[in-house]
């Protein structure tokens, strides 16, 4: 059943085309997450789709009952009953936290009689416990749901198919985020082979061009023993033959310009940190927990936090919200009872009130201030973080809220330091920048504790887990969690797996060689189908 349906619609700000798109529809049933970079106009989509937003031309039609969770205004719900409240841990009282209102706002909308949920960032104020009860009744909602989150974990659990905001143009992907970038990633090999053999027939043409050139420029004049008329006859044979080959690479020439040009898809620059820059902590432990107790008045935080953080560690805190993962970060920082930090360490921290900038600096004189390293380098990982060439010259005062963030982190991680501290680095990036600072904290050689309520980038980064929960403190390694977990899934076939890969290969390359329009759409039927096969033995 279609539920909504834009057709011909557009939305600019001055001369800036913000969103265009020829046919968007949801059917009942759909869960549809919208990806991009923070400022691509994903949150002007939402609000066009939900008519907060009229757009410059087209129009939306929505089907059936709607309700919208905007991302940052408080709005007016009504009262709520004492178990919805209790559900979602909403206090009674008008003074609420942001993590308290964001609930407040998604149990509302949850429990309308709305079959289309359309939501801007509704899990980014939520703690996990949270964020996995959104999960569940996303998951159970009857009806559709269109989301925009930088949750890679939530969108990977729960959608049906990924919009993708880009440059104003939006790119609709089926099966869940990983399934998008899997798809991506065969759009660029298959962008990548169409450019080697662009080059390839290129550099063939022009040799070609050069060796008829040569071999019109060594045809010689006729011998001064020639007769006038075997002269003559010699002359007009080199003549021909000279206009012949001429002609030929002039014929060369047009070719080349007649080839369609393919562009080379950018690389990413990898990164790897000077390890002859960076102050390496020699001590077997840089943190040690002993007992470790806190609270506020006379509510306790935690207690009995014990055990030892080794140089090199990737530690994830985590809890709900109140438990006091930013306040242990405070106590480390200020060499509370019970916590040793051992001498050779550098503190690092990074906190959301960002007072490491200097306003009236450029994000590289910023991060240049205290750096060992060089300013290649440094540039290197700003390119990495998604910031072109020029904006490093950018004074801070005029960055948006996620550049300041992503400049700050960059501050730390390439300052003088071998511990850091990270309160929520995640916050307010989007999911190519937290992949990208993933990537760089991933090799970054020092120590890092990091407070996230982000399940992926825990997931993927850390190597020891400090669990805040029911007034106590645990530190435990990522593989003594992992045996508490669910069973291993089944074995995957791993035979057939590679021969499906060697089949979406060889697909690609005809895709990109094929021109009769048939052949074409039987190639991307083909192609969509050995994806679909391969997400299937994954699973």
């Amino acid at each position: 059943m279609l539920l909504l349906e834009a057709n011909q619609f557009e939305k600019s700000y001055g001369d800036r085309l913000i969103i265009k798109a020829e046919q968007l529809q949801v059917y009942h049933g759909e869960r549809i997450g919208v990806v991009g970079k923070n400022g691509e106009g994903k949150s002007t989509l939402l609000k066009m789709l939900a008519g907060e937003l009229k757009p410059d031309t087209g129009r939306v039609q929505l089907f059936c009952p709607f309700t919208f969770i905007p991302q940052l205004e408080v709005q007016e719900t009504e009262e709520m009953t004492a178990k919805l409240k209790n559900q979602w841990r909403i206090p009674d009282g008008n003074i609420i936290s942001g993590g308290e209102e964001t609930r407040k706002k998604i149990a509302a909308a949850l429990s309308s009689d709305a079959k289309l949920l359309i939501a801007d960032e509704p899990t980014s104020h939520l703690d996990v416990s949270g964020v996995s009860q959104f999960e569940k009744e996303v998951k159970q909602f009857n009806g559709s749901v269109i989301l925009i989150s930088h949750d890679r974990e939530l969108l990977n659990q729960v959608c049906t198919s990924i919009w993708e905001v880009e440059n104003g143009s939006i790119h609709c992907y089926e099966g869940n985020y990983q399934d998008y970038l899997e798809q991506k990633e065969h759009i660029k090999a298959r962008q990548q082979f169409e450019y080697e053999q662009y080059v390839k027939e290129k550099q063939r043409l022009a040799q070609a061009a050069v060796e008829r050139s040569e071999k019109s420029n060594s045809l010689k004049k006729a011998p001064s023993r020639m007769g006038n008329s075997e002269a003559r006859l010699h002359k007009r044979s080199v003549g021909t033959q000279k206009a012949k080959l001429d002609k030929g690479v002039k014929a060369i020439e047009t070719r080349i310009e007649q080839l369609e040009k393919k562009e080379k898809p950018k690389e990413i620059e990898e990164v790897a940190f000077d390890l002859s820059q960076f102050n390496r902590i020699h001590s077997k432990v840089a943190i040690s927990f002993q007992q470790v107790h806190a609270k506020i008045g006379s509510r306790v935080l935690f207690s009995q936090l014990k055990g030892d953080i080794k140089p090199g560690s990737k530690v994830a805190v985590v809890g709900n919200n109140g438990t006091g993962k930013s306040t242990l970060l405070h106590l480390i920082e200020s060499g509370h009872d019970g916590i040793t930090v051992a001498k050779p360490v550098k503190l690092g921290f990074f906190h959301q009130r960002l007072e490491n900038l200097d306003e009236n600096k450029t994000i590289l004189e910023n991060i240049k201030e205290d750096s060992p390293y060089s300013e290649s380098f440094i540039r290197t990982v700003l390119s990495r973080l998604l910031f072109k060439r020029e904006d490093v010259h950018k004074k801070v005062h005029l960055l948006s809220g996620g550049e300041r963030v992503k400049t700050a982190l960059a501050k730390v991680f390439l300052g003088n330091y071998n511990v850091l501290l990270l309160d929520e680095p995640t916050n307010y990036l989007d999911l190519q920048t937290k992949e990208a600072l993933h990537a760089v904290l991933k090799v970054y050689p020092g120590t890092v504790v990091f407070v996230t309520h982000d399940r992926y980038f825990v997931k993927q980064l850390a190597t020891h887990v400090l669990t805040l929960e029911n007034e106590k403190g645990t530190l435990k390694p990522v593989g003594e969690l992992d045996q508490k977990k669910k069973p291993v899934k089944k074995q995957v076939d791993e035979a057939a797996l590679l021969m499906v890969e060697m089949e979406l290969t060889e697909t690609i390359s005809k895709l990109s060689i094929v021109t009769d329009p048939k052949q074409k759409q039987e190639l991307e039927e083909k192609y969509t189908q050995l994806l679909a096969k391969k997400k299937q033995l994954r699973s």
